[in-house]
């Protein structure tokens, strides 16, 4: 498991990539552990695999409400479920490419995969756990979720 001071990189690209859409201060939470048998999530989960040094899975789950919010705030008049999508998908992007400034470039990121719900068991091995970190933006709640050893 990663040292939890590693995570602070994740948690400013969070703040990092809501703050060029506007200027509502995202509100991070305490992270916490989770048991990945009973996987936390929302709506709809942007999930990055990591290889290298680091093996797993970074992801960000929001709900619908937040991400059509998100593309109503950046004048966005499709707020289909394929933009809504490709918006978290890109966030989890964004946030993982990041955190290659912290880890190196050994730190190896697939393109997102989004998933409905919670990422399952090929992402988030049962016999591990991840950082949990909630985050609220706008007075919508989020999460990323971080599995990497």
């Amino acid at each position: 498991m990663v040292n939890v001071e590693k995570l602070g990189v994740f948690l400013t690209s969070i703040s990092s990539f809501f703050s060029q859409i506007d200027n509502t201060k995202v509100v991070i939470d305490t992270p916490y552990l989770n048991n990945n048998r009973s996987a936390i999530g929302f709506d709809y989960s942007g999930v990055i695999k990591i290889s290298g040094p680091l093996e797993g899975c970074v992801y960000v789950s929001a709900p619908s409400t937040l991400l059509r919010e998100l593309l109503k705030v950046m004048g966005e008049p499709d707020s289909s479920l394929s933009m809504m999508k490709d918006l978290l998908g890109e966030m989890a992007n964004t946030i993982s490419g990041n955190a290659r400034t912290e880890f190196g470039a050994d730190f190896i990121i697939t393109p997102p995969k989004v998933v409905e719900g919670v990422p399952g068991l090929s992402y988030l091995p049962k016999e591990r756990q991840s950082y949990i970190t909630p985050f609220t933006w706008r007075g919508y709640q989020a999460m990323i979720g971080i599995c990497i050893a």
